[in-house]
C-alpha cells in the first residue's frame, strides 16, 4: 500500500511541475493559456501521459530502499551515534519504541519535495540482534549508514594488538 501510495503522490508531483512548466513556456512566449494544446503535436498526449505513468510507477522501487546496519556491538552502543548522526543530519525523532526508531527531516523544503515521504525508519530484527534495517530515500539511505558506522568507530576508537 505504501508503494501504491508513493507512486500517486509522485504522479500528482510530476503533474503539477509539467503544468508549471507550460505556463512557464506560455507566458514566455506571450500566448494565452488557452493555446497551450498548440504546444504539441497531434497524438502526443498519450505518450506524455504514459511516460508519465511509468515514471510514477518506477520511482519508489528507484527511489526508495532498506539499507543495513550490522552491528559489531550490542543497539544500546549504536544508539547515541544514530541520534548523533540523524541531528546533525537535520532529522527529528518522531517515536521510538524497543526496535523500532522513526525519523523526519526538520526541513521544510526537503520534505515538500519529497512529498512527506521523508521518514528514515531504524528498525532492528528480532531474528538477527545485530541487524538493523534503515528504510528511507536511497539517496539518504546509503549516506545516513555510512555516517552512523562512522560516528560510532569515532566514540569507540579500537585499540591496535
Amino acid at each position: 500500500m505504501k508503494y501504491l501510495i508513493r507512486s500517486l503522490k509522485y504522479l500528482l508531483y510530476f503533474v503539477v511541475i509539467f503544468f508549471l512548466c507550460l505556463v512557464i513556456v506560455s507566458v514566455f512566449s506571450h500566448q494565452s493559456l488557452a493555446n497551450i494544446p498548440a504546444l504539441f503535436k497531434e497524438g502526443s498526449m498519450l505518450p506524455i501521459c504514459l511516460i508519465f505513468l511509468g515514471v510514477a510507477a518506477l520511482y519508489p522501487a528507484l527511489g526508495y530502499r532498506k539499507g543495513r546496519l550490522n552491528l559489531d556491538g550490542e543497539w544500546k552502543e549504536y544508539r547515541s551515534a544514530v541520534v548523533e548522526t540523524m541531528e546533525g543530519a537535520g532529522y527529528q525523532l518522531v517515536s521510538e519504541d524497543d526496535n523500532k526508531m522513526v525519523w523526519r527531516s526538520t526541513r521544510a523544503l526537503i520534505r515538500l519535495t519529497r512529498m512527506w515521504e521523508d521518514t528514515i525508519t531504524f528498525e532492528r530484527q528480532e531474528n538477527d540482534p545485530y541487524l538493523v534495517l534503515v528504510d528511507g530515500p536511497s539517496r539518504d539511505t546509503f549516506r545516513i549508514v555510512g555516517a552512523v558506522y562512522y560516528n560510532y568507530r569515532m566514540s569507540h576508537p579500537q585499540s591496535e594488538e
